[in-house]
């Protein structure tokens, strides 16, 4: 039996990743393959350059599996689609494990097919050419569904309500506003020592978001809190 792994990635907490495991496990019975681990991160694509699973690849080239399974490409890489078929190539051809994401996306096919088509010489590299001219507009299209998507659920699930903007539960809708022992730290600083900069007052100061984490305050809103406050600090 064909050995295989299953990767889900969620990028906040409030994401559910058993929903994508369910799909994965489907997929993985359907072809009768042996899963021998699940992987989870909670983590975001956008902040890897090298890619979220870069361990995780490793530890399935090291156990010989043939097959990663992934709710969708998305959950696998967001980095540009040259780097991410690059690195799907170097999975099939060299190490002989091949990508599958539930959602339809046939990457390991493909992959085959462009390896087959570089074989075919200048036919080859003007249908390549084509094909991937056609893939980054098929996935542009999917990315601006998407968005629309996103968009009207939001509008859906937002109303304003006497100038305030609510969600469906009647809760204030944007981010949380900083709080005012926050606002008077900068405050304090800036009077202590003028001479700080925002960036020095910035590096000063770590406060806690909704879910309790610990954040460094930005630059952006050092400079918004000092603008806001002029008169106090004169």
């Amino acid at each position: 039996m064909e050995k295989s792994i299953i990767l889900i990635r969620t990028s906040t907490k409030e994401q559910n990743p058993e929903l994508q495991l369910k799909e994965c496990k489907e997929l993985n019975k359907i072809n009768n393959w042996n899963c021998v681990n699940v992987f989870r991160k909670q983590e975001s694509a956008y902040k890897n350059e090298e890619g979220v699973w870069k361990e995780e690849i490793e530890w399935a080239i090291k156990n010989k599996i043939e097959h990663i399974i992934v709710w969708n490409m998305d959950r696998f890489s967001r980095l540009p689609e040259e780097k991410v078929l690059t690195q799907i190539k170097i999975l099939s051809t060299i190490h002989n494990i091949k990508l599958h994401a539930v959602n339809g996306d046939a990457w390991s096919e493909i992959v085959e097919g462009i390896g087959k088509l570089k074989e075919m010489g200048f036919i080859g590299e003007a249908l390549l050419e084509f094909l991937e001219k056609l893939l980054r507009g098929l996935e542009f299209q999917r990315a601006n569904r998407e968005s629309k998507v996103k968009s009207e659920r939001v509008k859906l699930a937002v109303r304003k309500q006497e100038g305030v903007t609510k969600s469906y539960k009647g809760n204030k809708w944007g981010r949380k506003g900083l709080s005012k022992q926050t606002i008077n730290k900068v405050l304090n600083l800036k009077k202590e020592e003028p001479s700080l900069s925002i960036r020095d007052i910035a590096s000063k100061i770590i406060y806690y978001d909704k879910n309790n984490n610990q954040r460094k305050l930005s630059r952006s809103a050092v400079h918004k809190i000092l603008q806001e406050n002029k008169e106090k600090l004169n």
